[in-house]
């Protein structure tokens, strides 16, 4: 009897300690598991911006993939006037002594929707061009060998192997040759947003420092509960029979 119980005992510290390794590789799975945004996605309201992020989002005239005027310039926004699944009007810069507001279209997919409002959505960069008078054979001629022309630049556009700036002069847009030195510097307020937005990485515990489950430790202590239970049962004397001794003494006494 004795050897079964026991047997039973082992049997069970076996099962519960394949229920503790199954309950520890379960938790540290879901743990591990990657949770998947599953939140629905909403169309941006009209006024709302969006940002570009990539080097090839064409501002176009209309909503046809042959109609792009030029290149939005990357890492700065547009304003969303109507959105579509294909492309979205938009509206880049603002009207000012010098600027000018363009109305167009651009592939929605190549726009990056935000839900706030940039402190800085476009980019304001104006640069000088310089051309060179020709030699004339006027004597003293010299006071005017150079011509500076001051262009608000929109955005590239490349054409038979060679990048030109689409640009304003006075109230007419145009094409001029890109010159080397025109550069601009790119907006990191989408960045910082993101920065802010993602939360620091949390440090794993080491494996031998690790904390246990809840359902690990009420396991433990349920085990650490019941062994001694069982094995005070088994180990526990048969209780004597009170009458039966007395009896038994009574028949012995001359």
């Amino acid at each position: 009897m004795k050897k079964t119980v026991l047997l039973l005992i082992y049997i069970l510290i076996f099962a519960l300690n394949a229920m503790l390794s199954w309950t520890y590789s379960l938790f540290g799975s879901l743990k591990n598991k990657p949770i998947q945004a599953t939140a629905e996605t909403t169309v941006p309201l009209s006024g709302s911006y969006a940002c570009v992020l990539n080097n090839n989002t064409y501002f176009y005239s209309l909503p046809d993939e042959k109609r792009g005027i030029f290149l939005l310039p990357k890492t700065y926004y547009v304003k969303v006037l109507d959105y579509q699944p294909d492309y979205c009007k938009i509206e880049y810069l603002y009207d000012d002594s010098v600027l000018e507001k363009i109305t167009g279209y651009a592939r929605t997919e190549q726009l990056t929707f935000v839900e706030y409002v940039p402190k800085r959505p476009y980019l304001y960069y104006i640069f000088d061009v310089y051309y060179q008078i020709g030699d004339t054979q006027i004597e003293d001629s010299s006071f005017l060998t150079q011509l500076k022309v001051s262009c608000v630049y929109y955005g590239d556009f490349y054409f038979g192997g060679k990048t030109y700036c689409y640009v304003l002069r006075g109230d007419t847009f145009g094409y001029i040759p890109k010159p080397d030195y025109v550069s601009y510097e790119e907006n990191t307020e989408y960045a910082d947003y993101l920065a802010q937005k993602t939360p620091p990485p949390s440090k794993e515990p080491d494996e031998n420092t690790q904390k246990s489950s809840p359902v690990q430790i009420a396991i433990l202590v349920a085990l650490c509960l019941l062994v001694p239970v069982i094995a005070a049962l088994i180990l526990k004397q048969p209780k004597r029979n009170f009458y039966y001794e007395t009896e038994e003494q009574t028949e012995q006494i001359p």
